[in-house]
Formats: structure tokens, sequence, C-alpha cells
């Protein structure tokens, strides 16, 4: 016996729901903990059914007026639910509207850098194969279902089950809902309003940012003789994208890296350097890096775009400001700026060194366009050498940025880095990594900061004056697939010099001998830090 029209209906009615709903509540790229919750009822197209259902009590014409904004609305809601799930993954934070989508050009700049042409233009095509199928998907379902409603019983049948599922929701947000019973219905109105009211209070949000930063202006510190106390060496400031404490406490990462950690303090100790450790609490997590530096170099909180770009148009005065006026050469070595960057005046840096300043001809490895070993090799030949006044350097490293699938190998003989060319006649380490997954990451992680390390402590046991003061700093945490949940936001420091006296102030502030900070984690924030060196270098 053959299916009926009418039997058919329904069928094309379920189908096309189910359709919806697994379209809304696809988690990825989040892992799927329970797999039949992409099969529950979605409210926002529980909604929109409710919508077509009196179309057709009406007989109102489903057409393009009509259909095409529906189309974009499931759209549009698909892009946040994705956006929602991304960011806690990845950034250990929750999804902004506002915020977060002011960084999709960094994004797309991130993978246009990290993914090979081929693998640009695979992706490319996936996506918007991808988008055309969810929009004949969407349509086609939402027709077959204004199809079906046009048959009274079907619109009472979904108008009974409609009240139904009000009160089970109702009794859901109660306290009368059995503990352990299914989830009723998924839903994001609640992620969706609380993002519009964030917006439509925006502008008092904005006021009481900038209200943050003028407060923060007012403390500028005053010195009769700015880090006097330094006596006019050296000073080098490191910056290691992704090194998080993750890698002193997490157990698939700790073991590896004390290795490298003791690698790097013997080669210290080698040529009498002492160490002193601690962490800080960064402003950032997974990314957004300039909102670490942003913070470190201002002593205010930048914590999201809005402050940071309130921060670079105040009064603050950033930490290169009072080397200049001590009398430094102040220098800004950003490998990983590709592109102009106007707003890097406000670090009031004497000189600034970005990735076309290099002339680099060697290959590109991942994001990062050349090999930190290559910027310290060229920096110590342009600025160290040539030295007429004492330095403030600061180096943003790059090598151990994310996707960690391509990195360039250590060369023994710097003399042979020259311009790069070498890195064409060795292989890079890679590792089969690829956006978005890095939950197998661990491995290339390691290996990059391991990289990192051997090339700091070569760079600075071989090359820096024998009474430098160095400082290495983590910016942020990797990725949150690499951390894994619930990680904390700090990142290790490092003071380094031959001078003993140097490190007695930072031991008197909590800072520990040796590499490994060993403390509970009651750290203080980043924005400490500058007022921390400047109170105990300056007089």
């Amino acid at each position: 016996m053959g299916i009926t029209k009418s039997q058919r209906q329904v069928l094309y009615f379920l189908c096309s729901w189910i359709f919806l709903n697994m379209f809304m509540n696809f988690n990825y790229p989040a892992p799927m903990v329970a797999p039949l919750h992409i099969l529950l009822p979605s409210l926002e197209v529980w909604a929109v059914l409710l919508f077509i259902s009196l179309l057709a009590v009406y007989s109102i014409p489903f057409t393009f007026h009509i259909y095409i904004p529906l189309i974009i609305l499931f759209i549009v809601l698909r892009v946040f639910r994705f956006g929602d799930v991304l960011m806690p993954l990845y950034f250990n934070r929750p999804f902004n509207l506002y915020v977060d989508t002011g960084y999709l050009p960094d994004l797309l700049r991130l993978l246009y850098h990290s993914l090979s042409p081929l693998m640009l233009v695979f992706w490319g095509c996936g996506l918007l194969m991808l988008l055309i199928f969810s929009i004949w998907g969407i349509n086609a379902s939402l027709r077959h279902i204004y199809a079906c409603f046009a048959a009274t019983r079907i619109r009472y049948v979904f108008w009974a089950v409609t009240a139904g599922q009000v009160l089970l929701v109702s009794s859901y947000l109660s306290s009368n809902y059995p503990a352990g019973l299914f989830l009723p219905a998924t839903s994001i109105t609640q992620r969706l309003l609380a993002e519009a009211k964030f917006i439509s209070n925006i502008r008092q949000v904005k006021s009481d940012e900038l209200s943050a930063v003028q407060m923060s202006a007012t403390k500028v510190l005053r010195f009769e003789t700015p880090l006097k106390n330094l006596g006019n060496i050296d000073v080098h400031l490191f910056l290691i994208e992704s090194y998080g404490y993750t890698l002193f406490t997490n157990p698939q990462h700790s073991k590896g890296f004390a290795q490298t950690a003791e690698r790097f303090s013997a080669d210290l100790r080698k040529t009498g350097f002492h160490m002193v450790s601690h962490c800080l609490r960064s402003p950032t997590f997974g990314g957004a890096s300039w909102l670490a530096f942003g913070t470190l170099e201002s002593g205010v909180w930048a914590a999201n775009q809005i402050q940071y770009n309130f921060l670079l148009h105040s009064e603050v005065r950033p930490l290169a400001s009072y080397f200049n006026q001590a009398g430094y050469r102040t220098v800004s070595v950003m490998p990983g700026t590709t592109l102009p960057w106007p707003e890097g005046e406000f670090f009031s840096y004497v000189k600034s060194y970005y990735a076309k300043d290099f002339a680099y001809r060697g290959p590109t490895f991942g994001w990062s366009p050349m090999s930190d070993q290559f910027v310290l090799d060229s920096l110590y030949r342009k600025e160290i050498l040539q030295r007429e006044q004492p330095l403030f350097v600061r180096y943003v490293l790059i090598s151990s940025h994310a996707p960690f699938h391509n990195q360039p190998v250590y060369i023994d003989d710097w003399e042979a880095i020259g311009d790069g060319t070498v890195y064409h006649q060795v292989d890079p380490v890679t590792f089969p990594i690829n956006w978005p997954d890095l939950t197998n990451a661990a491995e290339a992680y390691l290996r990059s900061i391991d990289y990192e390390f051997k090339v700091l402590g070569e760079y600075i046991s071989r090359y820096l004056q024998e009474d430098s003061l160095v400082i290495i700093m983590g910016d942020h945490q990797p990725n949150a697939q690499i951390t894994g949940e619930n990680a904390s936001w700090l990142v290790p420091v490092h003071i380094i010099s031959r001078d003993h006296r140097l490190l007695e102030p930072f031991k008197r502030l909590g800072y520990e001998e040796g590499m490994p900070p060993h403390k509970p984690p009651a750290y203080r924030r980043m924005d400490t830090f500058m007022f921390d060196f400047l109170s105990v270098y300056s007089r």
C-alpha cells in the first residue's frame, strides 16, 4: 500500500522541520557531546513555523518578500551561533557581537597567512558550496512547510503541539521541572537579547571605558630622573607569542617544557646570568596580542578593543617615553606586522622595525613572515653592534604563533643566516595541523616554544652586553583547545641579569629565583608591571 498525499505532506513537514533544527543546533566547531542534541526543537525555528502557519491561515502568498528575509534571518542566526561557539572554544571568553565582529579582518588575514593557496581555494569553495546548500535547504524547507500548512488539520495539530511545548518550556524554566529529564528545546534568544542590550547601551559602555582610561592617565608617574637606577644599561623586553602558564601547570605540557626550561636556565648560568620569575594575568586569551602589548606598556587594563582604542588616543604615557626621557634609544621590533600600523605611534618608539624593514629573502612559516632567529640576528647587526647610546628594545616574537603547523629550523651557524635565503635550503619542521582544529597541536606548540627559548638562550648569552637587563614575558595563553577548559589567563615573566642587585627589588615584589614560578596563582594583572618597573629603577 503506497503513501497517501496526506502522509507525504506530514513526512515533508517533519523532514523540513528536522533540517531547520539541525541547521540551528549544529555545534561546529565544538565537539558534539550529546549527538541527539542536534535534533532538539529550536525555539527560534518554532517561532518561524508559527509565523508561517499564520500566513497560511490568511492565505498570504509565500513570495520572495517573505522567504528572502527568513533565509537571511536563518543565516545570520547561524553565523551568530558559530561565533557563540567559537569564542569560548578558542579564546576562553563569551562572544561579544559588537566587539568581536571588528576582529573579522584579522581572522581572514590569519587564515590567509596560515593556509597554503591550495587549502585557501579548497576551504573557500567548500564554504561557498555550504552557503549555497544552506540557502537551498532553508528555502526548500520553508516552502514545504508553508505548503503543508495549507491543510487545516496539520495546522491544528501543530498548534496543539505548540501549546504543549509552551507548557513544557515554562515548566523547565520554573523550579518544577524534574531533575535529569531531557532538555525540551534549544534557544539562542537569551544570548541575542544580551547582545542587543549591550549594543543598545554602547554609549554608556564607551563612556565608562573612556573614564577608566582617563583615570589611568591621571596616575602618570613623575620622576626627577626616570630609570636612573639602571645606570644606562641596555634593556631588552622579549614578548613571546602564546607563552602561557599552561606550560607549568598542564601535565600534558609541563613534562615536555621542563627540558626546555632546564636547558635555557643552564645556558644562562654558563654565561653568568641570574633569573627571577613570576606570573601576571594577561587581559587576553588565545589571541588579540595587541591588548597585552597595550596593557603592559601603558599601565592601563585594555581587556577589549573599545578600551584599547581609547588608550591609543589618550594622554597616557607609554613605557618607551620614560626611556626616551632617560636618554635611551628606543626600538620596537614587530616582524609580524605586515600592514601599515599608524597606531604604533602611541607607543613612542624612536625606531620601529616592521616586516618590510628586514629585507628578508626566505620563506614564510605559517602566519609568521620570517623566523625569530633571523629577526634577532638582523636586529643585532642593525642596532646593537652600532649602538651609540643605551638601548631599550621591545621584541614581539612570532615563531610560536598558531597554528604551529610550519616552523623554522634552528640554524647553528648564526653567521650563515644573512638575508634568510638559507631557509630555502633546509626543510621546515611541519605538523599535520589545520584550522580550525587545534586539538592535536600540543606537540607542535611545545616545539615552537622550545625553538623560541633555544634562540633566546643563544642570543642573550652570545650577543647582549655584559650588563644588560632582560625581560621575557608571554602575551597570552595559547588557544583554549590546547590549554583545555577553564585554564587561567596567566603568563610567565622572567627578569634576567648578571647583576644580582638589579633583581633584588623584584624578589621583594614576590619574584622567585629560577624559571618555573612555584607560588599558587594569586598573581597581579599585567597592567601593574610598568609601574613596578618604573618605581624600582627610578628616583
